[in-house]
């Protein structure tokens, strides 16, 4: 429920990735936020910390990026969000296979024909999906994920979301922001004055964060390689997307392998999800098992690609699933009382590989839950007033 209030809140947000930016997009469309991000890292940079499962299905979630990015798709090309055609095939057909959630939303669903499916996959579904290149890490290269049938080429949607942001009066600064505690007293406007709300969106920052320290957070390593197919063969490529689940289980686990072009004339190719693995560093071997398994089950459009480079990153798992909530808080007693001391603090972090995915309904979720802190902040805020007279 949006509250009543008619005056403007200011907004604290830590972290530019794609939950920093979304939240901060979904509180400017509600018109009575005044918005600040702080970030170390900002979009079109090339940092291993900087990427925007337990495997995270939000139905409601994904849902609602789904509808926004459909829209994207079909209005405003600057967006970067394209369609597929997307492809799952199974080594081996899961146990009362059941079929998934976004069946409702996708267009074109259906089993595959025994004819249709590549040598050694005993089952697969297609369907119209789509990707999300997500801006990266080592190797000057972009991660890639599947968005249900959206495909979004990354840093031009991180970029979109920025500039969608500064039309609508918020601020980006670069930063280093130390502790929860320091991003609520870090200035919100020129005048010095601070935030009504501060809102964490640091992802695997949040594991060492002070005020935050959630060990539940813990890296997950992601090896990818990014090729070019000959001119010949682009028109069919660009097209064709899809995972292979080797061991059968219900939606992937154990070894996974994608492709997902992207529409600069690349393709992604996948990939690896190891856990607590920090190395920064490709490994060749891991790189030319990655081009294997792919040319194994695309030939004819594999056989001949150029690899362009391999690329790593860390996804901000999470023990438990995302995290989104909000408080009403006193970050520190000993400053006694008085406005500033008592702010609303919000969290939207641990989305693993599906950051992207859930991006839109997970900002809509955490601006539902501030916004139903609004009237206790008012009223504490109040108490606080009368206790420092006293």
């Amino acid at each position: 429920m949006s509250p009543s209030h008619k005056r403007t809140y200011k907004v604290n947000i830590l972290g530019a990735g794609v939950s920093g930016l979304s939240t901060a997009l979904a509180l400017l469309e509600k018109k009575n936020y005044s918005v600040k991000i702080y970030a170390t890292h900002l979009p079109s940079d090339l940092s291993i910390d900087y990427t925007s499962p337990w495997y995270v299905r939000i139905i409601e979630l994904d849902t609602a990026t789904f509808n926004r990015l459909a829209h994207l798709a079909d209005t405003d090309p600057n967006a970067g969000v394209m369609y597929l055609t997307g492809h799952d095939f199974w080594d081996v057909k899961p146990k009362n296979f059941e079929d998934p959630w976004f069946k409702r939303l996708v267009k074109n669903y259906r089993h595959l024909k025994q004819e249709e499916l590549p040598p050694g996959v005993e089952f697969g579904i297609t369907y119209t999906t789509g990707t999300v290149n997500t801006l990266h890490v080592s190797g000057n290269g972009y991660f890639t994920y599947v968005i249900i049938y959206l495909s979004v080429h990354a840093p031009k949607y991180l970029k979109y979301l920025q500039e969608q942001i500064l039309a609508r009066g918020g601020t980006i600064d670069r930063a280093t922001i130390p502790s929860l505690k320091a991003l609520a007293r870090a200035p919100h406007s020129t005048d010095g004055s601070k935030a009504d709300i501060i809102i964490n969106c640091s992802g695997l920052g949040s594991r060492n964060l002070p005020g935050v320290h959630d060990h539940q957070m813990f890296p997950t390593r992601g090896q990818i390689v990014i090729v070019k197919v000959p001119d010949s063969l682009w028109p069919k490529a660009k097209q064709f997307t899809m995972e292979r689940y080797a061991e059968g289980s219900a939606m992937g686990t154990g070894t996974i392998t994608y492709v997902i072009p992207r529409d600069n004339g690349e393709i992604v190719l996948g990939g690896t999800m190891e856990h607590w693995n920090y190395q920064e560093a490709a490994s060749e071997e891991t790189t030319k098992a990655i081009v294997k398994r792919v040319v194994a089950t695309k030939p004819d459009l594999f056989s001949n690609a150029t690899i362009l480079r391999s690329c790593v990153g860390l996804r901000p798992n999470r023990r438990g699933g995302v995290r989104i909530s909000a408080a009403v808080e006193q970050l520190d007693w000993n400053e006694g009382w008085g406005d500033s001391k008592v702010v609303v603090v919000a969290h939207n972090y641990g989305h693993a590989g599906f950051g992207y995915q859930a991006s839109v309904g997970c900002a809509a979720k955490v601006v539902e839950q501030v916004e139903g802190c609004l009237n206790e902040l008012d009223l504490v805020r109040a108490s606080s007033r009368s206790m420092a007279k006293l």
